[in-house]
């Protein structure tokens, strides 16, 4: 019996974390169908792209939300950087920036959001690219400044 209790103990234990593990894999779970959803029809990601809930936030929903996505995925930096230029404009993002090296930033327009994604490598035991995907309201009816004055 003395050898038993320290297992029951350990058993014990260990049901109850996995049980807020499982609580916890279910809202990450959530979170990255609500994105996935956010994101049907309007923004494709590569197929294989993997998003970090607990590394995001969604503001709002439907064809109006604001937030950042962050995923990773195989692909090499620049064949990222291409599938977003390629891509996009298909769902009416118009591409107005672009810079690429080591941290290569593309800036996109809708009509009524601006969009400004990062691609960055990997590291050696992670996905090749690392992707932070920042979405937020376009600034209607700006003011330039007057260069003559």
């Amino acid at each position: 019996m003395k050898k038993l209790f320290p297992l029951l103990t350990f058993l014990l234990v260990t049901g109850c974390a996995t049980t807020d593990n499982l609580g916890d894999l279910s809202k990450r779970f959530d979170d990255i169908k609500k994105i996935e959803t956010l994101f049907f029809n309007q923004m494709p990601l590569p197929k294989d792209a993997r998003i970090s809930p607990d590394k995001s936030l969604i503001l709002g929903e439907g064809d109006n939300w604001a937030g950042r996505i962050e995923l990773s995925s195989s692909m090499e930096p620049l064949e990222a950087s291409a599938f977003f230029t390629r891509e996009y404009p298909k769902h009416n993002w118009q591409l107005i920036s672009s810079t690429k090296a080591r941290l290569s930033i593309l800036v996109f327009t809708g009509s009524t959001r601006t969009l400004t994604i990062e691609i960055t490598e990997g590291g050696p035991l992670a996905a090749k690219s690392m992707i932070v995907m920042t979405v937020a309201p376009k600034v209607q009816n700006q003011v330039t400044p007057d260069s003559k004055k």
